[in-house]
C-alpha cells in the first residue's frame, strides 16, 4: 500500500512540475512576443524644417536655409541643397532607381549604394548616385508610404557636407 501511496505522490510530483514548467514556457514564449515592436513613427519637433513644395520635414545640417524660390533646403552659397521628386503615374520608384543604377554601373562602376532604413516608421531606402559633377542621394518610402522622395545633391568637394546631409535624411517625417 504504501508503494501505491508513494507512486501516486511521484505520479502527482511530476505532473505538477510538467504543467508548472509548460506554463512558464508560455510566459516566457508570450513575453517574447510582446517584445517585438512595430517601427514607430517618428515625431516632428521644432527642429524640423519643411522641404517647400512637400510634405516632407527633415532636419537639416548646420547652416542650411530655406529657399523657396528655388523649392529647397540650401547651404548658403554652396551647391549643396535638398529638393524633393514626386513619381508620377505610370513610372514607378522601382523603374527609375533601376535606371539610375545602370547608368551610375556604367559611367561610375562601384559608385552605386544603398542602405535600407527607418525613416518615420516605415521603410525607406536611401540611394547614392554619382555623376561628374556630383553626387546624389535619395531617400524614397519602399513601402509606398507616400511617393514623394527627398534629394540631396552635393558636389565632390563637399564631401563633409554630403555625409551631414546623408544622417539628416534619417530624420524625415511626413505630415500628410
Amino acid at each position: 500500500m504504501n508503494y501505491i501511496k508513494s507512486g501516486l505522490f511521484v505520479s502527482f510530483f511530476f505532473a505538477l512540475v510538467s504543467c508548472s514548467s509548460s506554463n512558464d514556457e508560455k510566459k516566457e514564449a508570450q513575453s517574447v512576443n510582446t517584445t517585438k515592436k512595430e517601427p514607430v513613427a517618428s515625431v516632428k519637433t521644432s527642429k524640423h524644417v519643411q522641404i517647400p513644395n512637400s510634405h516632407l520635414y527633415i532636419i537639416p545640417p548646420a547652416g542650411f536655409a530655406v529657399n523657396e524660390i528655388a523649392g529647397s533646403i540650401g547651404k548658403g552659397e554652396e551647391y549643396a541643397n535638398f529638393g524633393v521628386m514626386k513619381i508620377i503615374s505610370g513610372y514607378t520608384p522601382e523603374k527609375y532607381f533601376s535606371e539610375l543604377k545602370i547608368e551610375a554601373d556604367k559611367n561610375f562602376p562601384g559608385s552605386w549604394k544603398q542602405d535600407d532604413i527607418i525613416a518615420d516608421g516605415h521603410k525607406a531606402t536611401i540611394y547614392q548616385y554619382k555623376t561628374a559633377a556630383f553626387t546624389q542621394y535619395y531617400l524614397a518610402f519602399t513601402d509606398g508610404y507616400t511617393d514623394e522622395m527627398i534629394i540631396a545633391n552635393f558636389e565632390e568637394s563637399e564631401a563633409n557636407t554630403g555625409k551631414e546631409m546623408y544622417e539628416a535624411m534619417k530624420t524625415v517625417v511626413v505630415e500628410k
